[in-house]
């Protein structure tokens, strides 16, 4: 919702929660969760719909037959490549992080004294 409306979700949660109790509950009734694979949330406007159901349908469509982008076997081989990856990175010590901060801390005083 806060996506489509470009409201922070305080900020709608704050506007419903100027309803009164008989619109709260009305809200609370249209606002559903129509798949709980994708987690998203539905929910209904008076009016006409901007979107014909015509067009709803053909992007349904679309959707469903879009060939995937990675079977599952490529996908689990990518996240052992990326995990092989992590696990070989260098880690920094304490004495090599105090040594950067220390560093950045100098540089920062002498900018400092510059300006």
């Amino acid at each position: 919702m806060s996506t489509a409306t470009r409201f922070s979700f305080d900020y709608v949660f704050e506007l419903a929660s100027q309803l009164s109790a008989e619109e709260q509950e009305r809200l609370v009734r249209e606002i559903r969760v129509p798949n709980k694979k994708n987690k998203m949330v539905e929910y209904t406007v008076p009016g006409t719909p901007i979107i014909s159901q015509e067009d709803i349908e053909e992007i349904n469509r679309r959707v469903n037959d879009r060939v995937p982008m990675n079977t599952p076997e490529e996908i689990k081989r990518n996240n052992q490549e990326l995990l092989d990856i992590l696990l070989n990175c260098p880690v920094m010590t304490d004495e090599e992080l105090k040594g950067f901060e220390e560093a950045r801390k100098e540089i920062n005083e002498c900018r400092l004294a510059y300006l």
